[in-house]
């Protein structure tokens, strides 16, 4: 199920309030391209975007494999355990509205008013948002449980992506817990 992305304003840049052009990594164009999904990532912490990417699917699961076997085993047990991601599909399949499935964590069920931190990732195919396991939101305590059943290896990884395509921490970085490192959802 899909629905226009230009009518959900969640999954547009904060900086420039459009749908995001281009891949992170590799620079081709999302938008035009009706073959290759991508995915939106974006994390808030009390209530401002400190950091957003489009990443197309090549790069991102590019990406993937090059994480560790035990980081790939611990993020599909913990989507299995978690997420219950066959059981949120049924809950969710009627309907493209994005809203309802960005108002909790999809791992704690903690309201989104209430958390302090947190992301939401929504996978999308040209200007179609595309549903099943997308869109999810996670809440800070979920992304620091998620970082630390990740390898060193793959955490370094993931400190290395942020650090070629991001310049530096937030304006209120001191603000931001240190163990909160966002995940590539």
């Amino acid at each position: 199920m899909a629905s226009e992305s230009d009518s959900y304003p969640d999954f547009h840049s904060a900086e420039t309030g459009e749908p995001f052009q281009a891949c992170i990594s590799c620079g081709l164009p999302l938008r035009d391209d009706q073959e290759r999904p991508y995915l939106v990532a974006k994390s808030y912490h009390r209530g401002e975007c400190i950091f957003e990417y489009a990443i197309c699917e090549d790069c991102r699961s590019n990406m993937a494999q090059e994480f560790s076997v035990e980081s790939r085993e611990a993020l599909a047990g913990f989507f299995r355990e978690r997420i219950r991601v066959e059981e949120r599909s049924e809950l969710l399949a009627h309907g493209n509205d994005p809203g309802p499935w960005l108002e909790t964590c999809a791992a704690c069920q903690t309201p989104r008013n209430q958390m302090e931190s947190y992301s939401i990732g929504g996978l999308l195919l040209g200007g179609q948002m595309v549903f099943d396991p997308y869109p999810l939101c996670l809440c800070g305590k979920c992304e620091e449980e998620i970082q630390e059943r990740l390898s060193k290896q793959t955490r370094g990884m993931w400190d290395d992506f942020m650090n070629t395509h991001f310049d530096g921490p937030p304006a209120n970085a001191e603000d931001t817990p240190v163990t909160g490192r966002p995940v590539l959802i």
